[in-house]
């Protein structure tokens, strides 16, 4: 099994879930988060006509665990739904999973997922 964490833009966390689901992936989590890159980040309108550099940039941090073999077509659900070819949209990280246990059911394993 493996893990797949996606730093996205927030607003294209619902076509990657979508994307995703479309592809057999049954779950997801996924939470704000805020970060930077090597991108710098744009100013911001501060009100009154004053602006201002934010330190961090505001993404989505999503999770999934899918069998070994559904690696390659959830990484590409999730470039097709989050990816416009640009430079700074976020990263995606595959790791290993040793075990996974489902909490209701107690099942572990390929079960679980």
């Amino acid at each position: 099994m493996k893990r797949i964490d996606a730093v996205i833009p927030a607003e294209r966390l619902t076509n990657v879930s979508d994307e995703l689901k479309k592809v057999g992936v049954g779950g997801l989590t996924c939470f704000d988060s805020k970060g930077r890159g090597q991108v710098p980040i744009q100013q911001r309108s501060a009100g009154r006509g004053g602006v201002f550099t934010p330190m961090f940039n505001t993404n989505c941090t999503l999770m999934v665990v899918v069998k070994d073999g559904d690696v390659d077509k959830a990484v590409q659900a999730i470039l097709s739904a989050a990816s416009s070819g640009l430079t700074g949209e976020g990263k995606i990280f595959v790791s290993k999973v040793d075990e996974v246990v489902d909490v209701g059911t107690k099942k572990k394993g390929d079960e679980a997922l």
